[in-house]
C-alpha cells in the first residue's frame, strides 16, 4: 500500500503533489496531537470512554479530506 501510494503521488502533477503532501502533513500532525492527548486522558481517567484506534483513524481521515478540499479551493 505504501509503494502504491508513492507511485500514485509520483504520477500527479506538481500542484496536486503539493496539495496531497500538505493534506498528509496536516493529517499526521492532527493525528499525533489528538492521539497523544486522547491516550493521556484515557490513562489518567479523565474521560469515561476507552481510547480506541478507530477513533484516531476517523479523525485523521476527516482531517485529510478537509486538507484536500481546502488545498483544491486555495489553488482554484
Amino acid at each position: 500500500m505504501i509503494f502504491a501510494n508513492k507511485k500514485h503521488l509520483a504520477s500527479l502533477d506538481e500542484l496536486q503533489q503539493k496539495i496531497q503532501l500538505n493534506a498528509m502533513g496536516l493529517s499526521l500532525g492532527v493525528g499525533l496531537i489528538v492521539g497523544i492527548s486522547y491516550s493521556t486522558l484515557d490513562t489518567t481517567g479523565l474521560i469515561n470512554a476507552h481510547a480506541e484506534i478507530s477513533h484516531l483513524v476517523i479523525i485523521m481521515s476527516l482531517t485529510y479530506m478537509v486538507g484536500i478540499i481546502l488545498g483544491n479551493r486555495k489553488y482554484r
